[in-house]
């Protein structure tokens, strides 16, 4: 590779060429934003799209009516594409994860009071525009806590998975003679059932399993097996254990473990996970001393585990901090990007959303704070999903603080070290490694067959915006960490060299190099980038 220095020298002398003129200059934002309505709006789940746009999904609360699942689709620097609500006129609904497949349609993962108790899962598939193409409602209990009885459910988690498949994880309580089973259905990308199972804690009543997000298997390649998160109370113990578990396709229980931390009375949860660049998981969860069924644990647990055996490779416990549900991704930089909010009595400022970064060794990185950073006000953040094809991060969660009113979807964009600009501090929280006792529980496994294809009606939902602050990025910083640089070099070259747009399209469908927004990444384009390049230094 060659030199900053040589580089630089080259790049310069092309630009001359071609002249200095910056002219009209396409570019992005950093922010923290606000989005909603006089009732309340929460986002729970973020996606980075394949057309370089943000989707979140969440819950809307209108006065006097049952709570709606909320949509939202933004474009790159935050402005609202559309906004919509679907309502099933039976009782409450909310939406809590999202996915988007392979033809670019989105998934929702949601639960719905509608139809009773024995369908209570709603899976919607939705065409990028947000119009619904088909909805089911599968096994499932609707609106039953999770340990965090104050903090909402783990509701449902949706993926397409082995050729467009979509499965999803919940869980039904006060079945099989135990206090919740884990659920597992498989549909077909038309919406069609083909498998239902549950997964049946051992022990007596007060057992539990609670699934709470589910991944397509990376290794070995050509995989089509299953991985699953979630936590499960342990009545050997009396205190809960994160869970993991393998299957196959068909659901067959390949390895299940539970993860139990070595100090008397404390209790922890898998949450949510990602996976790294080896396919193993990353799972983030809270814990703290818990009562079955009340009291959710306000620390931290992050914790990396082997996908072919389940075997836990390291673990660390951070203070102050509670994750939001399925909130954790695994970056390009090869660390654990989790959201969440700090903890009142935290060694830091209260009521703030936050980011943690772990490295995929286990190791601590950085954590900055966002939002008020007073006592008072309600901010925490909920998901967070890298940038595409930007470098840096985005999170989505609610605040109280500024908005329409209420409770606001909460929006903050970031660069690859975490600032977004304004209303942050850094914080190190405690922190230290922690070594996991590992069981392996015997299961039962039970078939189901009970789903109902339904209507999901919708409407447009307008939102106020309003912003907190926002920064412009520099032309050129490809990779969002704040300079031009020889890695956005490298980005640049092969978005130059493939000349139209879009430059990575099996990745993406918009063209982030084509700085003057011709539809070409050309030599006018590397003016632009060569200037930028030159001084180095955002802005």
């Amino acid at each position: 590779m060659k030199s900053r220095t040589s580089r630089r020298t080259e790049v310069w002398l092309v630009a001359a060429l071609f002249g200095t003129a910056i002219g009209s200059v396409s570019s992005a934002q950093i922010f923290q934003r606000a989005y909603g309505t006089p009732p309340s709006e929460v986002a729970l789940d973020i996606a980075d799209l394949y057309d370089c746009s943000y989707q979140t999904i969440g819950i809307r609360s209108p006065v006097g009516n049952p709570t709606a699942i909320h949509a939202v689709k933004y474009d790159s620097d935050g402005f609202v594409l559309w906004s919509k609500q679907y309502l099933l006129t039976q009782g409450n609904n909310a939406g809590y994860t999202l996915d988007e497949a392979r033809d670019h349609a989105l998934l929702f993962g949601c639960e719905s009071a509608f139809g009773g108790a024995a369908n209570g899962k709603l899976i919607v598939r939705v065409s990028p525009a947000g119009l619904p193409l088909w909805g089911t409602l599968v096994q499932g209990t609707p609106f039953a806590n999770s340990i965090a009885a104050a903090a909402g459910t783990l509701g449902v988690s949706v993926r397409e998975v082995n050729g467009q498949r979509v499965a999803s994880v919940n869980r039904q309580t006060a079945s099989f003679g135990v206090s919740r089973a884990g659920i597992l259905t498989i549909q077909t990308g038309a919406g069609a059932l083909l498998l239902e199972r549950a997964y049946i804690p051992p022990g007596n009543t007060p057992a539990e399993l609670d699934f709470a997000e589910i991944r397509e298997a990376r290794f070995p390649a050509g995989s089509t097996d299953l991985l699953i998160v979630g936590n499960m109370f342990d009545t050997a113990v009396n205190k809960y254990a994160a869970f993991a578990m393998r299957t196959d396709s068909a659901g067959n229980v390949i390895w299940a473990r539970e993860y139990l931390h070595p100090t008397a009375g404390i209790s922890i949860t898998a949450d949510g996970f990602a996976l790294d660049g080896s396919g193993d998981i990353v799972f983030s969860g809270r814990r703290g001393p818990a009562v079955p069924g009340q009291l959710s644990p306000s620390n931290l647990i992050v914790a990396k585990v082997d996908s072919l055996t389940g075997a836990p490779t390291w673990a660390r416990d951070v203070d102050g901090f509670t994750n939001g549900y399925q909130a954790v991704i695994f970056t390009p930089a090869r660390t654990a990007v989790i959201a969440g909010r700090t903890s009142f009595g935290a060694a830091a400022p209260t009521n703030s959303a936050s980011l943690i970064e772990i490295s995929n060794a286990g190791a601590f990185v950085r954590q900055e704070l966002y939002g008020p950073l007073v006592p008072g006000p309600t901010v925490r953040g909920e998901a967070v999903t890298n940038w595409r094809p930007w470098g840096g991060y985005a999170m989505a969660g609610v605040t109280n603080d500024f908005g329409a009113g209420g409770n606001d979807i909460y929006f903050v964009k970031t660069f690859t070290d975490l600032t977004s600009g304004c209303r942050e501090i850094a914080f190190t929280p405690l922190n230290q490694p922690v070594v996991l006792q590992v069981k392996t529980p015997a299961l039962q496994v039970a078939q189901l067959d009970n789903w109902v294809a339904v209507n999901v009606p919708v409407n447009d939902l307008p939102l106020a915006t309003t912003t907190a602050c926002f920064d412009k990025r520099c032309v050129g910083d490809l990779n969002g960490d704040g300079v031009v640089d020889d890695d956005d070099f490298i980005l640049f070259a092969f978005a130059y060299n493939t000349l139209t747009c879009p430059t990575f399209p099996a990745l993406f469908a918009c063209c982030p190099a084509d700085f003057n927004g011709d539809g070409l990444v050309d030599d006018a384009d590397f003016v632009l980038f060569a200037a930028a390049y030159d001084a180095l230094i955002c802005p």
